[in-house]
């Protein structure tokens, strides 16, 4: 059969630019306007404002809404790259998203070129940046110190890597050391799995060599790691039991795309699969492998070993066949699990590696690195995520402002956003336009007999909600006797809160009929939500009742 294939010689150069320009539908959705919808919700913009109001203060931590911990948070290297931006919060957030994803596709470029060959590298690249779980990070999740995390560490590894073969060792070795704390500063958790990763790599394939970079890689996650345990208590307790979120094994390969937040069980909310593109190449990588007979190549090749085996085994841990492991102790009272909230946060570390393996294809095959084969590699790694480059938007309702008005839930579970009170005269339509029935409770001065008076709200929560919680809405005098309430579920019952999505903006309204009996105000309106069937409230830290206390005014 004629070879058809045009043999066009890719430089490092060229792909590099096609590195950084093929991502491009990755980051497409980060330009549109208006904020996309997470699980994060609106936490990371009023961190980032809250930070410029304290660019002075060196002991900030992201306080609002959330609790910072030490090893399971977002770092604080996402928040300071997007406090110093000079642009909007949420323009800044998306430009730091932007910069992860690129880094990540031109690291991997750079980090396996000289193995895998620039068409094979620059594969790689573009599966990695086209993870399913990548891209579940950026525009479901919202997890953008994690999703920094991945952006650099191509470019950490290279920098190890390349300490083995150069000969400039102090420069290099100080460069090991800076990427690796800002790695650690980005998602501290995962920087010590990636330095497990990294010493794995390095003593199986430069045993002799390997001790500097493993050295100077330390350094660097102890330097982040003391630079976050400085500023913040280790004490937070997750709220996620880590043993319910071990994977199923179809969940893999599923090719569901879901917005909601991980459940227990097996049907997940998240799409956690691996990756039509990476895992297809990647078996193509392992048939050719076995059939090479070149020189360059043999079936004893440590570093294919080292990725396949070490792919194998994340997947292993992540479905809970070996949980001894997730006990080993890495601290007096802390064991690997403290430092993961899920053990499907793995799937990225898993996903470099069929990265690589998926490279290694156009590696063991020159015909796949040539025309048009390549430009039908690169193609079916972009559709095959195509689908899923379609985020959620937040309408905009309201005034969210700068932080939240009041938090609810400890950890915080549900934020209020915004609220205000509308009514509806009694019996009357002098003064109103057209169509209009309500009227802003400030021009429409004081409450008269009869009037109904909304609670307008909009809700925000930031936690899923296993309870269908009910609304109470107390309408009280100076004297906090109660006039006038509402109780019910949310949206007229129509949307009860065990269905909310975590960073969806829900606007609520509830009506309270002003008494004919009503003693002189000020008035003021108590609201929250419970539990119908132990009649729990939700906590509110600034009241023991677990009230929001809202004056009507």
């Amino acid at each position: 059969m004629p070879d058809l294939s045009i043999r066009i010689k890719v430089s490092r150069p060229a792909a590099l630019v096609l590195a950084l320009i093929l991502p491009i539908f990755a980051i497409a959705p980060l330009f549109y306007p208006g904020s996309f919808q997470t699980q994060r919700g609106l936490v990371p913009l009023w961190n980032v404002i809250d930070l410029r109001a304290n660019l002075g203060d060196f002991t900030w931590l992201p306080h609002i809404a959330t609790a910072f911990d030490p090893w399971r948070s977002d770092g604080l290297l996402p928040y300071y790259l997007a406090g110093v931006l000079p642009f909007s919060p949420a323009t800044s957030i998306k430009m730091v998203l932007g910069l992860a994803l690129l880094l990540g596709s031109g690291g991997m470029l750079l980090w396996l070129s000289r193995w895998l060959g620039n068409p094979g590298a620059l594969v790689a690249a573009l599966v990695y940046t086209y993870l399913p779980y990548q891209l579940a990070t950026v525009y479901v999740r919202g997890a953008w110190g994690e999703t920094l995390f991945w952006g650099l560490l191509p470019w950490a590894c290279l920098s190890a890597t390349y300490l083995v073969a150069g000969s400039r060792k102090i420069p290099v070795l100080i460069a090991v050391a800076v990427a690796w704390s800002l790695l650690g500063l980005s998602q501290l958790g995962l920087t010590l799995w990636a330095f497990i990763f990294l010493v794995g790599l390095l003593l199986l394939v430069h045993f002799r060599q390997a001790w500097g970079p493993i050295v100077a890689a330390g350094s660097g996650l102890v330097v982040a790691g003391g630079v976050i345990f400085f500023s913040s208590a280790s004490d937070v307790v997750s709220a996620v039991t880590f043993t319910e979120h071990f994977l199923y094994l179809f969940q893999l390969t599923s090719a569901y795309w879901g917005f909601g937040s991980s459940r227990p069980g097996w049907n997940d909310g998240l799409s956690l699969q691996l990756g039509l593109a990476g895992v297809g190449l990647t078996i193509i990588t392992v048939v050719l492998w076995q059939r090479a007979n070149g020189h360059h190549v043999s079936r004893t090749d440590r570093r294919l070993i080292f990725f396949l085996a070490t792919a194998v085994l994340l997947i292993l841990l992540q479905l809970g066949l070996f949980p001894f492991v997730w006990r080993i102790p890495i601290w007096p009272g802390y064991t690997l699990t403290d430092t993961l909230t899920y053990p499907w946060q793995l799937l990225g570390l898993t996903g470099l590696c069929l990265s690589v393996l998926a490279g290694a294809a156009l590696w063991l095959e020159a015909r796949l690195a040539h025309l048009p084969l390549l430009g039908a590699i690169i193609l079916l790694v972009i559709l095959a995520s195509y689908s899923y480059l379609s985020p959620q938007f937040l309408p905009s309702v309201g005034d969210v402002g700068s932080e939240p008005q009041v938090e609810l839930g400890a950890p915080t579970q549900i934020a209020l956003l915004d609220h205000d009170f509308l009514v509806l005269p009694r019996g009357h339509t002098a003064g109103l336009s057209r169509g209009q029935t309500t009227v802003p409770l400030a021009l429409h001065g004081a409450l008269q007999a009869n009037d109904i008076l909304y609670v307008n709200v909009v809700w925000h929560p930031l936690q899923p909600l296993s309870e269908d919680l009910k609304v109470f809405v107390h309408l009280v005098a100076a004297d906090a006797e109660v006039m006038a309430q509402y109780d019910g579920r949310p949206r007229s019952d129509n949307y009860p809160t065990t269905q909310w999505a975590p960073g969806e903006l829900i606007p609520d309204s509830y009506p309270l009929r002003f008494p004919a009996d009503a003693p002189p105000g000020p008035y003021r309106v108590f609201l929250g939500f419970y539990d119908e069937g132990t009649l729990s409230r939700l906590p509110v830290p600034a009241d023991s009742n677990g009230r929001v206390i809202l004056n009507v005014e």
